[in-house]
């Protein structure tokens, strides 16, 4: 992990993650005054847009930094390298997702943390912070299995794109049907909640709604699971 780490700094990811998850947030604002034209930005309001930012666009904007990560290894032919120092391509995968995630997390906590103090509200600060990084964690376990699968970046960034607006349409299409593979896209019932929450400036959200997203990331982990144990061979070669 600490190998991972020193990587995620030489390389930038570490600074490249910051910037995405400000973006996100000052995006969440500006799209509040400069579209929606609202004259007096709150709370609620504040984290329901960064939100939708980060469900509508997180992909796109956090595609590079991710798929950069894993496929950099592929292009530096470092493969060999990491099979020697003993890796298998389950910790070299699960540390590299690891490393990221944390980072996002504390991105998060800190951007989360400056807004709730900004607005001296902390009334759904946790509830939020639960939504982005889960958010973000959906990203990193896609958009890294599809890395590992592929040793071009940009065919990675590609098939993660394509893979997301498939399931954006399919969800629109029927969100009774194809709901679970989508659950924060903003046609499925999450979304509406997770406003009628914010706006009540009480309660959470029903215990079904955690279920199914814990319940989503699990059926995630459990296909990349699948993917890695008949990846081994195939990630070799392309490090090769």
């Amino acid at each position: 992990m600490k190998l991972e780490i020193k990587k995620s700094f030489s390389n930038k990811v570490v600074w490249i993650l910051a910037a995405m998850v400000m973006f996100m947030f000052l995006m969440g604002y500006f799209l509040l005054v400069g579209i929606d034209k609202v004259n007096h930005v709150t709370y609620n309001m504040f984290f329901f847009s960064s939100y939708t930012v980060a469900t509508q666009f997180g992909l796109m904007l956090f595609s590079f930094v991710i798929a950069f990560f894993i496929n950099r290894e592929y292009s530096n032919k470092n493969i060999l390298f990491y099979k020697l120092i003993g890796e298998s391509v389950y910790s070299f995968f699960y540390k590299k997702i690891g490393v990221l995630f944390l980072e996002s997390f504390v991105c998060i906590t800190i951007g989360s943390l400056l807004l709730s103090i900004m607005f001296h509200n902390f009334s759904h600060f946790f509830l939020m912070l639960f939504l982005f990084s889960a958010v973000i964690l959906q990203y990193i376990l896609i958009i890294g299995t599809i890395s590992i699968l592929c040793s071009n970046i940009l065919m990675s960034i590609g098939i993660s794109i394509v893979y997301w607006l498939t399931s954006v349409i399919l969800v629109a299409v029927d969100p009774k049907l194809f709901g679970f593979i989508a659950p924060f896209e903003a046609s499925n019932s999450l979304s509406p909640r997770l406003d009628h929450v914010l706006q009540s400036q009480h309660g959470s959200l029903p215990s079904s709604n955690y279920a199914t997203i814990l319940l989503y990331l699990l059926a995630l982990l459990a296909v990349n699971f699948i993917i890695l144990r008949f990846s081994k061979t195939r990630w070799v070669k392309m490090g090769l």
